[in-house]
């Protein structure tokens, strides 16, 4: 399901990372905003010609249809993949092989971690294209299901793996609690999302077209600040481990869309920005 598309000229998008730049240069490197306001009239001025003329449809599709769409394209280039996986990488590499659930799998790239670490791995998601292409990474059990319902019996999983799913969930109580229920007593969790000051200032959970016209297509999602996060593990009985932010850095901003004709404006408005939290728990 989708909403009726909106029509985003790249010249508006232009002007909002120039503006974001000059937000975070405005007080600190007043010379380089004064650089970003000639840049803003730039496209002002020329506001109707190319590129600032050219128009990108924005549709928002909820999970099932998003996941749908995304599923043969999400394993790359994927920004956010490129920052997280590293991370989770790291975490899982310390931790004894014994029985892992990869929530919210997806195309089932943390299963394929797991299980190559000496897991024996159970997948669960609630869009069967993405398990469609999970199946055929892992040979594990990969079933359909929902965060805040596992389909997973109490106290008979030894880790847990859920990533860049949780910003499509509107409480996040019922689905620390479902974590917390099927995690054994010293249980671990890796849970990874997008990062609340990522998704403040513009950052979507966008895929490319299947047909590589232009266009955002994007799966809609919730802001949920870091302390929401906290108080529904903390409120699960989950002990913080570790947390750890990936930050833009040099590689993911040469992806960002306005790179090309203003890569200084994009550097500034996004560079160091805090864009996936990884969150280590412990039962």
């Amino acid at each position: 399901m989708s909403r009726e598309a909106e029509v985003l000229r790249a010249g508006q998008y232009f002007l909002a990372v120039q503006g974001m730049a000059m937000i975070r240069a405005c007080f600190a490197r007043p010379s380089e905003a004064r650089e970003r306001v000639d840049e803003m009239r730039g496209v002002l001025e020329h506001f109707d010609e190319f590129p600032n003329s050219l128009e990108y449809p924005v549709t928002a599709y909820d999970v099932q249809a998003g996941y749908s769409r995304w599923a043969p394209r999400y394993d790359g280039p994927n920004l956010a993949i490129e920052r997280e996986e590293p991370v989770v990488r790291e975490i899982l590499a310390t931790i004894p092989p014994g029985t892992a659930l990869d929530a919210a799998c997806g195309t089932g790239r943390h299963a394929a971690l797991l299980q190559s670490l000496g897991h024996r791995v159970i997948g669960v998601d609630l869009t069967e294209a993405m398990l469609r292409i999970a199946r055929e990474k892992v040979g594990s059990v990969l079933t359909r299901g929902s965060l805040d319902a596992l389909p997973i019996a109490d106290a008979s999983i030894d880790v847990l793996t859920c990533a860049l799913a949780i910003e499509h969930v509107a409480d996040l109580a019922p689905v620390f609690g479902e974590f917390a229920r099927v995690l054994r007593p010293g249980g671990q969790a890796i849970v990874s999302d997008m990062h609340p000051v990522f998704k403040m200032t513009g950052g979507l959970a966008a895929f490319p077209t299947e047909d590589g016209s232009r266009g955002v297509p994007y799966v809609a999602g919730h802001v949920h600040q870091i302390s929401d996060y906290t108080r529904a593990f903390l409120g699960a009985g989950f002990k913080l481990e570790a947390c750890i932010e990936a930050t833009v850095d040099e590689g993911t901003l040469q992806l960002f869309p306005s790179s090309r004709t203003y890569p200084e404006a994009t550097r500034q408005a996004f560079g160091g920005l805090p864009f996936v939290v990884i969150w280590h728990l412990s039962r």
